[in-house]
């Protein structure tokens, strides 16, 4: 697979860099998988950022905006919700101006623009949820799940019952979330803990599932555990330390590997009978944490296409260049051509949507003066 453009735009100075050669390598029926499909992904990857990725005539399409510490993302319809580092903006899909937009007409299905922002402060959102104008989240610094709509930063609405004080010091590292039938369902942290930063000593094989609300302890033992979700009322969840896709039975705690992958796993997505899974490589700057993947060699940044009724690999896209890591993975439906404009570059080319149509402006820098 010849090397992809990634576009990037520079926040804060608003000057565009020249875009990045992204080089992607297909290593089976991924991106044939994707296009059958009709739906594209977006992945919040680091060092920073978001890029939509789909698949058209056989090419690869790729866009990509600079959002600072992208992380947690939540897809409804046409909105997409993005966490960043002291903010949630949602965006939606001006699909029904797409075509016209000034940059390159006659060529997107979607154009992604800014609508809402919420204004969280620091709270290192992992997994969300959009639930109609609210936004559900996992409050990873605070512990907490937490609804996100504007009367406060962030409303929690359950916390583990092992937890004494509501604090902002990240006691067990709460970071996945199952949101299923309009509701949490299940919840992972790295560890069993009360105490500041509690997890990190025991993060190789510390890891939970528990259950929302009882705060019941479905499976233990897992090194790393995120991205729990209900498929086909059966519960998946990722074990990033061994690169495994689990399932688990919420009555027994029983776990079952429906795959093993070449790299860190975090960011879970189903779509058309396919699992659609992160992939990371390690973050070393603190040295080995004793995790079992440390063992199987250099691993890789990517996506895995898993079909989820054999756990058969279909394929792996992956980063050569460019990403390190894959923090999170959410289906857009329908959707093959599609841009996204961070709020900076919105600003550059505004546009206007109601039920009755749209229009993008041409921006007077002059303002009204009549």
């Amino acid at each position: 697979m010849e090397a992809a453009e990634l576009k990037d735009e520079v926040q804060g100075n608003g000057i565009a860099e020249k875009p990045d050669l992204i080089d992607l390598r297909d290593t089976g029926r991924f991106l044939a998988t994707l296009e059958a499909l009709n739906c594209s992904l977006a992945l919040s990857r680091r060092p920073s950022g978001v890029a939509l990725l789909g698949v058209d005539k056989g090419v690869p399409t790729l866009s990509a905006c600079m959002l600072p510490r992208s992380m947690g993302l939540a897809v409804e319809g046409d909105r997409l919700a993005i966490a960043t580092h002291r903010e949630v903006i949602v965006f939606a899909n001006a699909k029904a101006i797409a075509q016209q937009y000034p940059a390159r007409p006659n060529h997107y299905d979607g154009v992604f623009v800014p609508r809402v922002a919420h204004f969280t402060g620091n709270c290192d959102l992992h997994d969300m949820a959009l639930d109609g104008p609210r936004v559900i989240a996992v409050n990873t610094r605070f512990s907490c799940l937490c609804v996100i709509d504007g009367f406060f930063n962030f409303t929690p609405f359950w916390r583990p019952p092992f937890l004494t004080d509501f604090t902002g010091d990240d006691r067990c590292h709460l970071n996945g979330m199952a949101f299923h039938d309009r509701k949490a369902s299940f919840a992972t942290a790295l560890g069993h803990t009360n105490t500041s930063y509690g997890w990190r000593e025991g993060m190789a094989d510390g890891g939970i599932v528990m259950e929302v609300p009882s705060g019941r302890i479905v499976a233990s033992g897992l090194s790393m555990p995120h991205s729990p979700r209900v498929i086909d009322g059966q519960l998946y969840v990722l074990e990033g330390g061994r690169g495994h896709v689990l399932q688990i039975d919420t009555t027994t705690g029983t776990k079952r590997v429906v795959a093993e992958l070449p790299g860190f796993t975090h960011g879970l997505a189903v779509y058309g009978g396919v699992l659609f899974v992160g992939l990371s490589k390690l973050r070393m700057k603190r040295g080995p944490q004793g995790l079992p993947i440390e063992s199987r060699g250099e691993l890789v940044a990517g996506v895995a296409a898993i079909e989820l009724a054999s756990g058969q690999v279909l394929g792996i896209l992956e980063f050569y260049n460019g990403v390190e890591e894959i923090f999170d993975v959410q289906v857009l439906p329908n959707v093959r051509r599609a841009e996204i404009l961070a709020p900076h570059q919105w600003f550059e080319t505004p546009s206007i949507e109601t039920v009755h149509g749209g229009m993008w402006e041409l921006r007077d820098d002059e303002g009204d003066n009549a």
